[in-house]
């Protein structure tokens, strides 16, 4: 009987489950908390140390092998200044990372259409009489009203320049109305629609206007709007990401320059233009290593980049420094990043971005 008492409280009681079952939500409530807790904190953890020791990017692609040197236009020493002064709104030069993007750029071909093609754009602006054949591949067309006005075009890639006697009439500064400036944009790329030669990625470009007056036989900058004569448009490309703009030979020259004339109507208006455009093939793409703006700055200063036209004493100010891409009025193969130095009396610089290791060696 004793035996048997001993072992009914030896047994688990229900008290004795009730507690452990108490102990185990208990516990196993805390244990579930610190398990949450402590993934979202390591999940932190990770996160912080990604951010402070990001892994590092792939290396550039340099898919296009050696580079062309950029192909600017002749100059000598005398061209440019002799020393520079940076003074930027930082007091050093920006960084743009340790890779740029380079473009593949189509050359024009020789085409059994072209002789026909050239008559039909011709023709569009009114130039109907018989072309004459300057070179191997540039016909020229001449008219007489409004203007004397005569028209060159390269009939392989279509670039032409159309110029015209415009100076010389003052009645055209009579009863001058001149557009805005966003109806002159339309009025220039209308003009390029007209003959299917408006490019995309001109197209939505929103232009630059210079206000003209004509002095002496010149067009030099007007104060204003209301003092102009004439307007200057230029429509370049849309800039690379929205964020590096193109440039040239001539600066900020776009490869569509155009004067309008507020005393002519419709395309007439256009008393001068110069068309200049080679296609960029945006999907053929490579990132190569760039060199820094800093070393970029030493080799300006050394000589080793290109000036455009400028008006300026021995020193120049340099007042920016961007990171652009460079178009020649030649055909290249690529479209290349460049260092732009912009400073005072219009002076701008160029200096290659590209690191000279992925450039070919000139002879």
């Amino acid at each position: 009987m004793n035996e048997e008492v001993e072992t009914t409280k030896s047994g688990l009681t229900l008290t004795d489950a009730t507690h452990f079952g108490r102990l185990f939500v208990k516990y196993g409530g805390i244990f579930i908390v610190v398990l949450i807790v402590g993934r979202i904190f390591l999940r932190s953890a990770i996160a912080f140390w990604k951010a402070v020791n990001p892994p590092p990017p792939p290396p550039p692609t340099v898919g296009f092998g050696l580079l062309p040197a950029i192909s600017f236009p002749y100059q000598v020493s005398e061209d440019q200044p002799q020393s520079y002064r940076l003074e930027t709104a930082s007091g050093t030069t920006p960084n743009y990372g340790d890779r740029a993007k380079v473009f593949l750029m189509l050359r024009s071909t020789p085409n059994l259409l072209a002789d026909q093609k050239a008559r039909e754009v011709a023709a569009t602006y009114n130039f109907v009489f018989e072309p004459e054949v300057v070179g191997s591949n540039i016909y020229r067309w001449q008219k007489s009203q409004p203007l004397e006005t005569k028209l060159e075009m390269n009939i392989f890639n279509s670039n032409f320049e159309i110029k015209s006697n415009y100076l010389s009439k003052p009645e055209l500064l009579v009863n001058n109305e001149l557009p805005d400036d966003f109806e002159a944009v339309r009025l220039v790329k209308d003009f390029l629609k007209n003959s299917d030669l408006l490019p995309p990625d001109i197209g939505t470009a929103s232009g630059e206007i210079v206000y003209l007056k004509s002095l002496g036989g010149e067009v030099l900058p007007a104060v204003s709007y209301s003092d102009a004569d004439f307007l200057q448009i230029d429509l370049n490309r849309t800039p690379i990401d929205n964020l590096h703009r193109m440039y040239g030979p001539e600066g900020y020259k776009g490869s569509v320059h155009a004067i309008i004339s507020g005393s002519l109507n419709g395309s007439d208006s256009i008393v001068e233009m110069e068309f200049s455009y080679q296609e960029v093939d945006y999907q053929q793409m490579e990132t190569y290593p760039i060199r820094s703006s800093q070393e970029a700055l030493r080799e300006l200063q050394n000589g080793q980049g290109y000036v455009t036209d400028f008006d300026s004493e021995n020193e120049v100010i340099i007042r920016r420094v961007s990171l652009g891409y460079y178009q020649s009025d030649k055909e290249q193969d690529y479209l290349q990043p460049v260092y732009v130095f912009e400073g005072d009396n219009e002076f701008i610089g160029y200096v290659p971005a590209v690191s000279a290791k992925y450039i070919q060696t000139q002879e």
